[in-house]
């Protein structure tokens, strides 16, 4: 599963130092040579969203069944927008949390500041910060992210 989400905010100049940055480049099947993209009805439809999430400033999920090119049509995708607008989330470890994805988006936003130490903190700065200017947050696989419980 494939999520995109943005966050409405007037257009701005990218931040002077670039973020750590996961390829986000199409993955051929077996890494053919000068293999090239085919525009399928999945890849287009796969465009569509996104391309109508971003100008909607919006939130969508892209859902299917393995190996229908979600992945791969969405980086095709974005391959194609503004990189400046992605934050491509990309964990170290399996199963990621909401610590992890604080994190995650403090580093992929280059935030020139100490991390927080709390949630609260944290979620704070994320909040004041995101609006800012807009972005694209793609969480690949979202539903291998673990669930904390509240209360």
């Amino acid at each position: 599963m494939t999520t995109t989400a943005t966050t409405a905010a007037p257009q701005q100049p990218p931040e002077s130092a670039a973020p750590r940055r996961p390829d986000l480049r199409p993955q051929f099947f077996l890494d053919i040579p000068q293999s090239e993209l085919v525009a399928t009805d999945t890849l287009l439809q796969i465009k569509d969203t996104v391309i109508d999430t971003v100008e909607s400033r919006a939130m969508s999920v892209i859902y299917g069944d393995a190996g229908l090119g979600k992945s791969f049509g969405t980086r095709a995708t974005i391959q194609e927008m503004n990189p400046d607008l992605i934050l491509p989330l990309d964990f170290a470890r399996s199963r990621p949390g909401p610590k992890d994805l604080r994190e995650e988006l403090f580093h992929q936003m280059n935030l020139g500041c100490k991390m927080p130490g709390t949630p609260t903190a944290f979620d704070k700065l994320l909040r004041e910060t995101l609006p800012r200017r807009p972005y694209v947050i793609v969480c690949d696989e979202a539903q291998q992210y673990r669930r904390e419980k509240c209360g």
